[in-house]
């Protein structure tokens, strides 16, 4: 098992180990509400509208960060972002007033989540279709190794001082740009058509963009891609909630931020120590299957809530909807490469990326509504339904999950070397 990602790309090491560094430092979001609350006697309104802000500069940073990816390269992009919201960390530290924080706020999801639709198209650039899962399930298990990591260090971080919690998200934001800078090559495909070199250096023949139908024209009529993007955006607005009003409703629970870091660090361990071995089990199944019933644990995971009264049975719930987004999250970029023409994958990353900063953007102020409002079983209810209407999304458009391969698409091995006088297969566009 282990031997099949020892085979990826150098570049997907290097990419991992980056991430690792970088989400291990991710404290200033998963704090956010609590800091705002607690530190600076804001309300809990404000503390989710905030987090709503956050979502609204992702958004941007999804469409324009998938954008410049197919434009000026994904290693330039992720640059920018790194080093930029490295900078916009250390001035937000010193904000106190509302209208600066919700300013930097926005201007530091901008620049922040910029990185995701260009490391995700740069991931999909240097591996072959057929084995794209297990390179995206590995990133997955180094956001989650550091997501494990970020919680505990910054739940005793949070307790002594809030300020380096801004410190420390920064230096580890500029440690992955300084990676990136150093040790990650470009990986745009050329333009024109003819041969490029593919992940080990190998040359191939990419299909290039047509110049006669704009992009958006291109997105906007693909429904199979539209319909995933709907039910992502369901799935995400449920995990919003995790590090939105999960933290705020153990609050009132009588659990803290350190019970909170404690609680929510059970999902960054599961991941790390099993995603491995459960993506290589769930290969052998169909994606389409496999989403659905994740899907389901999701709602389900979140649904069980109301039920839990101890720290231990908080954890009980976090398994559950953890199970569930294991399921799926290895799947779902390699789903988008397989959906995306070539020319256009960062921008399809970017529209994917899009629908989880939407779900931070309206998913977390009006779970924090319902939250103030109606309470939090409410909340959970919903949050289950959410995860219901998304399998039954999934279902609608099942043939559009399978791999490429199953759906009549030749595979690229892209580490394979070519014999004198073969012609490289092309890496199709659906």
């Amino acid at each position: 098992m282990i031997r099949q990602y020892l085979q990826l790309p150098r570049a997907v090491h290097i990419l991992c180990v980056g991430v690792l560094i970088n989400r291990a430092g991710t404290f200033v979001i998963p704090f956010m509400t609590i800091y705002l609350r607690k530190k600076l006697g804001l309300s809990e309104t404000f503390a989710t509208t905030t987090m709503g802000v956050f979502g609204l500069g992702s958004i941007f940073a999804a469409i324009c960060g998938g954008h410049l990816a197919d434009q000026i390269g994904r290693r330039t992009v992720m640059l920018i972002s790194m080093f930029g919201g490295a900078a916009v960390l250390v001035v937000f530290n010193d904000l106190k007033t509302p209208a600066a924080i919700l300013t930097a706020a926005f201007v530091y999801a901008l620049l922040a989540d910029m990185y995701r639709p260009a490391a995700a198209a740069m991931l999909a650039d240097l591996v072959d279709p057929a084995r794209r899962s297990l390179a995206f399930g590995l990133m997955y298990v180094a956001i989650n190794l550091g997501f494990s990591i970020a919680p505990l260090v910054g739940g005793a971080i949070a307790a002594y001082s809030f300020s380096w919690l801004f410190w420390g998200d920064a230096a580890t934001c500029a440690l992955y740009g300084l990676i990136i800078l150093l040790a990650i090559a470009e990986t745009l495909p050329p333009r024109a058509e003819g041969p490029s070199t593919g992940a080990g250096g190998h040359a191939t023949t990419r299909p290039q963009a047509p110049t006669r139908r704009p992009a958006w024209v291109t997105i906007a009529t693909d429904r199979p891609f539209l319909l995933f993007c709907l039910a992502s955006l369901f799935i995400g607005s449920a995990f919003m909630q995790a590090m939105g009003t999960f933290p705020l409703y153990l609050d009132r629970m009588g659990l803290g931020p350190k019970e909170y870091g404690q609680i929510i660090a059970v999902n960054g361990f599961l991941i790390w120590t099993l995603q491995l071995p459960l993506t290589s089990v769930l290969n052998r199944y169909r994606r389409d299957r496999v989403l659905i019933a994740a899907a389901l644990l999701t709602g389900i995971g979140f649904g069980l809530t109301p039920l839990a009264v101890t720290q231990w049975h908080f954890i009980g719930t976090v398994v559950v909807w953890t199970l569930g987004e294991m399921m799926q999250s290895p799947y779902m970029n390699a789903i988008i490469s397989d959906m995306a023409p070539v020319h256009l994958r960062g921008r399809y990353m970017g529209v994917f990326s899009m629908c989880f900063a939407v779900a931070m953007t309206i998913g977390v102020p009006a779970g924090g509504w319902v939250l103030s409002r109606h309470g939090g079983p409410a909340l959970w209810q919903i949050t289950m339904l959410l995860g219901v209407a998304a399998a039954l999304i999934y279902a609608s458009i099942w043939r559009h999950l399978l791999p490429r391969q199953a759906a009549g698409f030749p595979a690229v091995v892209e580490d394979a070397p070519v014999a004198d006088g073969e012609t490289p297969v092309p890496e199709s566009a659906t």
